[in-house]
């Protein structure tokens, strides 16, 4: 049961910047939690339920009283339960890993225990049972005293133990993790989200560390005895077990808003300085906003309520969102304007975000059961963009939104074992981990913003103003939710242009299957009717095995009468053929999904294609929205990787990039060809003509961005910038590889260069240097306090070109002596394999020699493996890992699975890239080539438009409603029929 939390690590890596790298998590441990999240003999019974629980702990560290354990703690708790059922005569609730020392169950101040029994934590199931001579009445309380003791535990989860360095040299601290299920690791308690109960939480400490710091402020302080003092603290809301949090340590307030009012505090070792200022600045904003939004006011929420955000050193969750006190890895809240990038500065930002927004939406509001796990963690992921983009327009959270969420997601969410939002069948650990995944954040994100967009804003905030006073201090299930957008809806007539559509039939065709359409848009030039297919997308074929219909939000614009502002959908189309009316005829490009506001791809035409490629390529281009500029490109990767569009007819239209330069198209654009880049990496000759290409392509970009930092640029020119180029160094763009080698030479002699350069200059300085520049670069990352700062000089130690370089990166990896973090493991390993092409052998060569010193640190070689597994080029480096692995299963256990099937996966990635070279090779002979087009006129248009099965009526424009420019007609009920048959089969 210790690794729990790991699962619901779901965080995405956008351009390799971010490592919120959670520890490898072997696969017996997804059985385990297979078991606890579907078996139902490991859930609770509901027969009794907590009102109020009184808990009392005792953390030791290294410095213990005689016949006392080191990195242990002791406790009391007092839980005052009441039955729901009449005649119980068992309690259970949730330990783990503490030991009972004795218990009484009270009613009238009599006791009913049964005696003699000698409680334990029973595993697996993690159960305390707890008898009682007579029965529980129904209207009855009852008074449950546990005395216990546990460990601090040592896997950053549950009531953990820490260390940090601060001016006064190494500390130890005690913090927690209860995230989903760790709280009975510090507590006999009732750990399942639903067992909502108050808390009064008294922690006793050291007399010499600072005040502990918990969910609610402190209310007494005892009299020091025994070189302990004892900090009671206010009670707290009805909440949930996971969301309470205490921190042990020498701490001290780094940041203050310094408002009895409403104080808002930031913690942290007491050498961080002012880099808390930003997240106090943010966060403030922040809380307000959203105070705002709800009309729920959070210091209201508890008497006596404060907000407190703490920077913890070892934090396997990123964040997490207790009641109170939010906790933070220090990367992500401890920013200095000078040594912190740009990422970091928005990172910071939309991560305090989403742990503010989950006050409300998690904490406030509370999903039932982890399966319905996207009604807390979809609001948080949307609205940490667009909370903190009405907050912070400049760091452009609207434009960034659809490159690191959306469209990142749209890959994970295009393979035919994608799991649903609610997934009632959850049968497998493999679909446990997935669950688990950033489909839960971040396709929930984009499918509440695509309701958003349908209801419209002020509805849309009305409803879910609806939802959260109906549900406050209790727990939430999907159709609770609906039910109150429903009723805003009818309120507004929001959804009266859309036949009888609901939010609750709508709003099911999206959280309860899996995966999302493509549109297939054809367009009759002479006649103007467009014929739209939906059918569900798959990445590697296009093809899905399990067809579905959705209820599908359109809008679209045409290039007579652009209009990419207007985001309420003109029409829902719920067929698998819908015809609509463009309102116009002749030559003239159409484009669906208005800023990429609908979740789902969109193709067409060769003619389309021809048309927008034009425009895309003319001095007009910005006529159509970035967000649609950057989905072109995205979904024109996607059929390239897929197959349904050849990568020489993709690479001809994505040829508009050399006119291009702003971030969303550049960013799409970074991602689709990395992956391409990624299957090319065995073809030397082939890659070097993909990097030319890219670099050519890259002309505007760099014109306009240049390669140094200016005052006078935009954050969002900076950011790009950084992104830009260390997307061109690695792909040896001369003048970037120049820049950066000048740069790093004047960084190892002293001169400061902007955190935004460090990235792309540590590595190519690194790539294209020796020992010593190492040498250098690794004594300057010991000595950095800087966290965030840390963390890009990890991602940048792979670079180094050197083998001995590398073997000492490694080394430093696995030795155990605080130079890498437990947190920070996946990331350096990362770095080293991926640095350089070369290095994935040389790993193997240094993992060969390491694997009980890497099993010793990280608990096994499953990243190492998968890692070297995911980068092997040819056959004769397949066969000898392969052979190795044989060799060495026993040794490495569960690893050699993982071994295994990256191998097939790598095959296949290789059998991919022996298909689809052709068509690349045809493309870098030719270059861009301009479609021809026939005028209509002449009777000879390129457009093919296949027959439908039967002519659908046609409603002209004269009928269209009042919500957008468009009319449709509806597939005749004959196709419906056929495709609902189909549908229920598959």
């Amino acid at each position: 049961m210790g690794r729990w939390l790991l699962l619901l690590v779901g965080t995405v890596l956008v351009q390799g910047t971010l490592s919120l790298s959670p520890i490898p998590v072997p696969e017996e441990e997804w059985d385990e939690f297979y078991r606890v999240l579907r078996d139902p003999a490991y859930r609770l019974p509901t027969t009794t339920r907590p009102r109020h629980y009184e808990v009392s702990l005792t953390p030791y560290f290294d410095i213990v009283p005689i016949n006392t354990r080191p990195f242990t703690f002791d406790g009391e708790v007092t839980i005052y339960i009441s039955p729901t059922v009449a005649n119980v005569n068992e309690i259970v609730m949730h330990c783990n890993d503490i030991t009972i020392n004795s218990l009484s169950v009270l009613h009238n101040n009599v006791e009913i225990a049964t005696p003699g029994q000698t409680p334990t934590c029973e595993m697996p199931f993690s159960f305390l049972r707890i008898r009682t001579n007579t029965p529980l009445q129904l209207g009855q309380e009852y008074v449950v005293q546990l005395t216990f003791n546990g460990n601090l535990q040592t896997n950053m989860r549950g009531f953990y133990r820490s260390f940090y360095h601060d001016s006064y040299g190494r500390r130890w601290m005690g913090t927690t993790q209860f995230q989903p299920g760790h709280a009975r690791q510090a507590f006999p308690c009732y750990d399942e989200p639903s067992f909502k109960a108050t808390f009064d939480i008294t922690i006793v400490r050291e007399t010499n560390f600072s005040p502990t710091i918990s969910n609610m402020p402190i209310r007494r302080t005892g009299q020091p005895l025994n070189g302990r003092i004892a900090e009671t603290f206010w009670t707290t809301p009805l909440t949930s077990t996971y969301l309470l949090a205490f921190i042990v340590s020498h701490y001290v307030v780094v940041a203050s808003n310094n408002d009895t009012v409403r104080p808002f505090d930031i913690y942290a070792r007491d050498n961080a300085g002012t880099t808390g200022d930003w997240s106090l600045e943010i966060g403030e904003l922040l809380l307000d906003a959203m105070e705002r939004y709800t009309q729920i006011p959070y210091f209201t929420m508890a008497e006596n309520i404060n907000m407190k955000q703490a920077a913890i050193p070892d934090f396997s969750a990123g964040a997490m969102e207790n009641w109170g006190l939010l906790t933070y890895r220090e990367a992500l809240i401890l920013f200095d304007p000078l040594n912190s990038n740009n990422f970091y500065r928005q990172r910071v930002a939309n991560i305090v975000s989403h742990e503010v927004v989950h006050m409300w939406f998690g904490n406030l509001v509370t999903c039932a059961w982890w399966d319905n796990l996207w009604l807390n963690e979809g609001f948080a992921r949307f609205y940490q963009y667009y909370l903190t983009q009405s907050v912070a327009p400049e760091l452009g959270y609207d434009i960034r939104f659809i490159v690191e969420q959306l469209q990142t997601v749209m890959i994970s969410d295009s393979i035919d074992t994608a799991h649903a939002l609610t997934d009632p069948d959850v049968n497998s650990p493999s679909r446990v981990s997935a669950h688990f995944s950033s489909i839960t954040y971040a396709r929930g994100a984009s499918i509440i913003r695509m309701t958003q967009h349908l209801l419209g804003d002020n509805t849309f905030v009305k409803g879910l103003r609806y939802y959260l006073n109906a549900r406050k201090f209790d727990v939430a299930e999907p159709h609770h939710l609906f039910e109150n957008l429903d009723a805003a809806a009818a309120e507004d007539n929001a959804l009266s242009a859309y036949g009888d559509i609901t939010i609750d039939t709508y709003f099911r065709s999206w959280s309860e299957k899996a995966g999302h359409p493509l549109l297939t848009v054809i367009v009759n030039q002479r006649t103007g009717q467009m014929t739209v297919t939906q059918t569900r997308w798959e990445r590697n074929t296009g093809v899905s095995e399990h067809p579905s219909l959705w209820h599908i939000p359109i809008t679209w614009t045409r290039a007579a009468l652009p209009d990419f502002e207007n985001l309420k959908p003109s029409l829902i189309i719920s067929a698998s053929t819908t015809v609509i009316d463009r309102g116009s005829t002749g030559l003239e490009w159409v484009l669906f999904n208005k800023q990429e506001s609908g979740f789902y791809r969109i193709d067409y035409d060769d003619t389309n294609w021809a048309l927008l490629t034009r425009h895309l390529r003319s001095s007009d281009r910005t006529v159509i929205h970035e967000l649609n500029r950057a989905q072109i490109v995205d979904d024109l990767f996607a059929f390239g990787r897929a197959g349904t569009k050849s990568y020489d007819r993709v690479f001809n239209i994505l040829s508009f990039l050399e006119f291009e330069s702003s971030y969303g198209p550049w960013i799409a654009a970074i991602n689709g060809f990395n992956f391409v880049l990624r299957r090319l990496a065995h073809d030397t000759t082939r890659l070097q003509r993909l990097q030319d290409n890219i670099i050519q392509l890259s002309a505007a970009l760099t014109r306009r961005l240049g390669y140094l930092e200016l005052p006078s640029d935009t954050y969002m020119d900076n950011l790009l910038r950084m992104y830009a180029l260390s997307f061109l160094c690695n792909n040896e763009h001369n003048m970037c590889v120049t820049e950066a080698r000048r740069n790093f030479a004047n960084w190892r002699a002293g001169v400061f260069i902007p955190a935004n350069m460090r990235p792309w200059v540590y590595c190519t300085g690194l790539r294209y240097g020796n020992d010593a520049d190492f040498d250098y670069f690794w004594n300057r990352y010991l000595a950095e306090d800087l966290a965030s700062e840390k963390v890009v000089m990890l991602e940048a130690a792979g670079c180094t070109n050197s083998q001995a370089s590398l073997f000492k990166y490694l080394d430093a990896i696995v030795t155990l002596d605080d130079a890498v973090r437990e947190q920070d493991y996946s990331t350096a390993m990362n770095s080293a394999v991926s640095g350089n092409e070369a290095n994935t052998m040389r790993m193997f060569e240094w993992l060969r020699n390491n694997v009980n010193r890497t099993i010793a640190a990280m608990g096994s070689v499953s990243t190492p493996v998968s890692n070297i597994a995911a980068r092997l080029l040819n056959e004769q480096h397949i066969s000898q890992f392969q052979a190795w692995l044989d060799a060495n299963r026993e040794a490495i256990g569960a690893a050699y699975n993982t071994g295994v099937n990256g191998i097939a996966a790598t095959r296949t990635n290789l059998q991919w890239s022996s298909r689809r070279i052709p068509e690349m090779e045809r493309y870098f002979e030719s270059g861009y080539q301009e479609d021809v087009i026939e005028d209509i006129d002449a009777g000879e248009e390129e457009e093919v438009v296949p027959p439908p099965v039967e002519e659908p009526p046609v409603v002209t424009p004269e009928e269209e409603n009042d919500t957008g420019s468009a009319s449709t007609a509806v597939v005749s009920i004959v196709t419906l029929l056929a495709a609902v048959v189909v549908n229920i089969m598959a």
